[in-house]
């Protein structure tokens, strides 16, 4: 039966599920523990890896 709920959540949805923002947390202190460099170089592999170029700096 069709609940009229999407397998896929929206961007929206994931950012409300706990896990995800936990995750994102996690993410973003380890990401403010490396150097410029290391970040610069994290950045440039996720765009070989995903073609998304780095977001703007906060």
């Amino acid at each position: 039966m069709d609940s009229g709920a999407s397998a896929h959540p929206t961007e929206a949805e994931f950012e409300q599920d706990p896990a995800a923002i936990a995750g994102r947390a996690l993410l973003e202190e380890r990401l403010a523990r490396l150097t410029p460099d290391q970040l610069s170089a994290f950045w440039e592999a996720v765009g070989r890896c995903f073609g998304a170029p780095p977001p703007e700096a906060p």
